[in-house]
C-alpha cells in the first residue's frame, strides 16, 4: 500500500506554518531576535497575532524552529555527501559548497544569528536550545566520518578525525564571519579554494621521499 495522503486540514495546518516561518524569518532578518515583538511578525504576515500562537508557544520558539530547520537542511546535504564514492576531499569540497551556497541563500537570518548566537548559551539547556544543539554536534560528527574515511584511504594525517572537523568548522566560521561584516560584495563561495588550502595544508598526507 502506498502512503496515505495527508487530511485537507493538515495541508492547511502545514501551509499556514511555513507561511508563518517564512515571514518571521524575514523580520528576524530584518530586527534580529531581540527586537522583533510577536506583533511584528504578524503584521507582516497580515495575520492575527493570536493565529501565531496557535502554531508557536512563543517568539523564541519560532526563532529556534527556523535555526533547526536550517542545521537540518545542511545535515542532510551531509549525509547525501556521505553515500557518494568520491575521494574524502572532493567531499568535503562538495559540503563546503553546499553549505557556503546555503548560508548565501539565507545571508540576512545567518548574519543575524551568528551576530546573536552568544546571547542564547544559556538555551542549550532548555529542550528548545538542546534540539538545536544536538543537530549542530551531528553535523560536526558527519564531518568527522568523512575525515575518518580520509584518514584510512591515506589522503589525511592519522590525527583525531573529531579534532579535523572542529578545526574546519573553525576556519570556515571565521570566514563566513568576514563575509558578513566586509565592506567589499564578493560571494562567499569565491573563499571556498581558500579554506580548503589552508585546511588542507595543515592535514594532507605529504608523499615520502625516497
Amino acid at each position: 500500500m502506498g502512503k496515505e495522503k495527508i487530511s485537507r486540514k493538515e495541508r492547511e495546518y502545514l501551509a499556514h506554518r511555513e507561511e508563518i516561518l517564512s515571514s518571521a524569518e524575514k523580520v528576524f532578518a530584518a530586527k534580529g531576535f531581540f527586537t522583533t515583538t510577536m506583533s511584528d511578525i504578524a503584521r507582516e504576515g497580515e495575520f492575527g497575532t493570536g493565529t501565531l500562537y496557535k502554531y508557536f508557544k512563543s517568539k523564541k520558539e519560532l526563532y529556534f524552529t527556523l535555526i533547526d530547520e536550517k542545521v537540518e537542511e545542511m545535515n542532510l546535504l551531509v549525509k547525501a555527501e556521505l553515500s557518494q564514492k568520491n575521494s574524502a576531499i572532493e567531499r568535503i569540497r562538495k559540503v563546503l559548497g553546499l553549505q557556503f551556497k546555503l548560508i548565501e541563500r539565507n545571508r540576512d537570518f545567518f548574519r543575524i544569528f551568528i551576530t546573536e548566537r552568544s546571547r542564547f548559551e544559556w538555551t542549550v539547556k532548555d529542550d528548545l536550545g538542546k534540539g538545536v544543539h544536538e543537530k549542530m554536534v551531528t553535523y560536526i560528527q558527519l564531518l568527522a566520518e568523512v575525515m575518518s574515511k580520509g584518514i584510512k584511504e591515506k589522503e589525511f594525517k592519522p590525527i583525531d578525525p573529531l579534532d579535523l572537523a572542529h578545526a574546519l568548522v573553525g576556519i570556515v566560521n571565521s570566514f563566513v564571519f568576514e563575509w558578513f561584516i566586509s565592506r567589499q560584495n564578493y560571494p562567499l563561495i569565491s573563499k571556498l579554494d581558500t579554506v580548503l588550502e589552508i585546511f588542507l595544508g595543515g592535514v594532507k598526507q605529504m608523499e615520502r621521499r625516497r
